[in-house]
């Protein structure tokens, strides 16, 4: 699989969030769940746990106007 088929993948996924609750949810839980992974790995390679951590978190505050910008601002 390369990587265009992932970027795909993602904004598909993205676009199709604000339809899915479920997922949403799902999201949530596993940004969570990555978080307490990250704060862990920070005992052992903290450049890059908080890369990770601030990439994820930049991902998470930019999902509501990727959203917009892919549904038109209908949603």
């Amino acid at each position: 699989m390369t990587y265009e088929w992932l970027i795909l993948g993602a904004i598909l996924i993205v676009a199709l969030m604000p339809m899915i609750k479920w997922l949403r949810r799902l999201l949530w839980a596993f940004s969570i769940a990555f978080v307490g992974m990250m704060l862990v790995h920070m005992q052992y390679n903290p450049g890059e746990a908080t890369l990770a951590l601030g990439a994820m978190s930049g991902g998470l505050m930019f999902a509501r106007p990727v959203r917009r910008i892919l549904l038109g601002g209908l949603l």
